[in-house]
């Protein structure tokens, strides 16, 4: 998946959480078998966290597989 498709995925995935484009080019990196898990996992993160744009490094801390 591309980081164009992955943006618009994630960007509609919660209301309020959008993803950067540094964060969806960090993504194209997931197999599309996996995405939806892996951009339900960073939404539930950020939202536990408080926070509404997800980043690079907020990719990097959050990431599951270390």
């Amino acid at each position: 998946m591309d980081a164009e498709a992955i943006k618009e995925k994630a960007n509609a995935a919660a209301e309020g959480i959008t993803f950067t484009d540094c964060a969806c080019e960090t993504l194209t990196q997931v197999p599309d078998f996996a995405m939806d898990m892996a951009i339900s996992h960073m939404v539930n993160a950020a939202s536990d966290q408080g926070v509404d744009s997800i980043c690079c490094e907020f990719l990097e801390a959050n990431n599951p597989m270390g």
